[in-house]
């Protein structure tokens, strides 16, 4: 039996195990600096419109189509530890270029800086999508069924608790580094001042994914449970997750849930700026608090969903999120605090986080965890992609065309319309969550 094939010992398991919850802090260190939210406020510095943000949201879910492709090229690398460790260098290092595109100093036309941003920024979600899709065939071969609960629930904490301090270092280097300078200079300069600001953030968010990627050399190479009997790409293998009929459910509410949650983001992304005019450093400290309190959070329910199961908690955290949009109709820059009410709801996410890569492990055949995971998170990704796009599209058109009416001494204008639309929208997904079928635990696994 060679070495690649030999089963691991529990002892290496548990180490590999500890060393998956290191590489979590790090990659979330890295998230919290060089966050979506980052690229957002960067670009809007530069003039995009809504549909222009839109496509940024939009751009890294649809070349994450060409994930699809991924399994027949992992199942013929020998490593996918060292896979894993060269795909998210160098989305890293790919990072790292875009705050150099964004600026008009290195590309003049507008249009220009945002198409070099668009493709930096698709071409790092690239590499990682497709590094992840490795990432989750090998963690399922390393970490047994009975106990992945847990650990999933226990990584992802890890990997808020780094979210949170990215945060913060966001946070405070977006706050002082204006006020490093003269007075005079901060208000003749502040536009320089905050890209160099948010440029700062997304280097130093690089340098920490590339620390990611090396702290997976600690992990142990789990041997494949099964073997790969193919290396080519073939169009049954593309279908196969939609003829399973436990895991089309599956798959048939996360289409739901991203169309769902596609749609709102860049109303979402635009009413803290436009309406409650919260500055960069207000809104991520409250995507701080979230973290944190995801953190606190996940162990437990991935205890949870060990004990009880997946699907009777996701359906109820459906219901949770679809009422969070509720609170975006309350909040006014003279009442900006009602948007706590959507980040308290937005806790409910947790369950999600633990409960959607557990089902898609659990609900996918043996040996075929790579092309399942490949599935969910491409056709996932598009739906998400293709909805973003078009809520950029009608939050434009409605911005336009919409006339602003008050109810109960409250605006009703075309934020609130979207948000009722996507409450709605979600509100659906819960019919869909509870017909989703509990995958089988594996009898006898040892405890990691």
């Amino acid at each position: 039996m060679s070495e690649m094939s030999r089963p691991l010992s529990t002892r290496v398991v548990r180490r590999s195990i500890r060393a998956t919850y290191v590489n979590a802090v790090y990659w979330g260190v890295g998230s919290g600096l060089a966050s979506t939210t980052l690229i957002v406020y960067l670009v809007r510095l530069q003039g995009a419109t809504g549909q222009m943000i839109g496509w940024i949201l939009a751009v890294p879910s649809l070349v994450g189509l060409l994930r699809l492709a991924a399994p027949p090229w992992i199942d013929r690398v020998a490593s996918r530890r060292r896979f894993c460790v060269r795909l998210f260098f160098a989305s890293a290092a790919v990072l790292a270029l875009l705050p150099t595109l964004a600026v008009d100093d290195v590309f003049e036309e507008q249009r220009v800086r945002m198409f070099g941003v668009s493709a930096a920024w698709a071409g790092y979600q690239l590499l990682e999508c497709i590094g992840v899709v490795a990432l989750w065939s090998w963690f399922g071969d390393l970490v047994p069924q009975r106990v992945r609960g847990r650990f999933l629930g226990r990584r992802e904490s890890w990997l808020n608790v780094g979210a949170v301090v990215g945060t913060l270092a966001a946070i405070g280097i977006t706050f002082a580094w204006p006020r490093l300078f003269s007075d005079a200079d901060v208000t003749s300069m502040r536009p320089v001042r905050e890209w160099q600001s948010y440029a700062l953030c997304a280097w130093l968010g690089s340098a920490a994914l590339a620390s990611a990627a090396f702290t997976l050399l600690m992990v142990a190479d789990a041997p494949r449970r099964t073997s790969q009997p193919s290396h080519r790409l073939r169009t049954r293998d593309l279908a196969a997750p939609f003829a399973d009929p436990r895991f089309r459910r599956f798959l048939t509410f996360g289409l739901w849930f991203s169309f769902s949650n596609g749609i709102v983001q860049t109303a979402q992304s635009l009413f803290p700026i436009m309406r409650l005019d919260l500055s960069f450093a207000a809104r991520k400290t409250l995507d701080g608090g979230l973290r944190a309190a995801k953190a606190a959070t996940l162990p437990v329910v991935g205890a949870a969903v060990d004990r009880h199961g997946n699907v009777r908690l996701l359906t109820f955290s459906q219901g949770v999120i679809a009422i969070a949009l509720l609170f975006y109709l309350f909040a006014t820059p003279a009442e900006p605090w009602w948007i706590l009410g959507v980040y308290a709801c937005w806790l409910a996410y947790a369950t999600h986080d633990v409960a959607f890569p557990n089902l898609m492990l659990g609900l996918s055949p043996p040996g075929q965890s790579a092309t399942y995971a490949a599935a969910w998170f491409a056709w996932t990704n598009l739906a998400y992609s293709l909805s973003v796009l078009a809520g950029g599209a009608v939050f434009d058109w409605l911005s336009w065309n919409f006339t602003p009416r008050s109810f109960g001494g409250r605006p009703f204008d075309h934020f609130a319309l979207c948000f009722m639309i996507a409450c709605v929208l979600k509100t659906l997904g819960v019919a869909l969550a509870a017909r989703i079928p509990e995958p089988m635990s594996s009898a006898g696994e040892a405890d990691a």
